[in-house]
This record gives structure tokens, C-alpha cells and sequence, in this order.
């Protein structure tokens, strides 16, 4: 008898909050401006590929990282 539990089943306990990653917040509003910004409003000198679910655009940002951001293309 397995009283309510499936065999090979885990109990996973849920992490304590001193125990999480620390990483870095994201501002999506601020950085969306930002990005804005820095590509042109997503405009064409700044993009750097398209695939099959939307443009890649390239940016320089204030805080001195360099990044790639996929554009999602919502019609696909």
C-alpha cells in the first residue's frame, strides 16, 4: 500500500528565502525605455537577425552591458 504517495515520488521542501540565488532585479518599464533607446525604437540599424518568432536587435546599455534582445513577433 502506498497511502496516498506514488512510488518513486519526492518531497520537495520550498526554498527559504536566504537560501535563493541573489540576481539582479530588472525595472522591466525603465529598461523597455531604454531599449527603446538604444535601438532606435527597434529600428532596422540596430537589428542583427530574425528567426522564425521574431527580430534580434543589438544595444549598448547606459549600465556598460552590451545585449542581444529578441523582439517577440506576436502575428507567428
Amino acid at each position: 500500500m502506498l497511502s496516498g504517495h506514488q512510488k518513486n515520488s519526492k518531497v520537495v521542501s520550498p526554498i527559504k528565502p536566504e537560501e535563493r540565488k541573489s540576481s539582479s532585479l530588472i525595472e522591466v518599464p525603465a529598461l523597455l525605455e531604454e531599449l527603446k533607446e538604444k535601438t532606435d525604437n527597434f529600428g532596422s540599424n540596430a537589428l542583427i537577425g530574425e528567426g522564425s518568432y521574431g527580430r534580434v536587435y543589438y544595444a549598448n546599455l547606459n549600465d556598460g552591458k552590451t545585449v542581444a534582445v529578441k523582439k517577440l513577433d506576436v502575428s507567428t
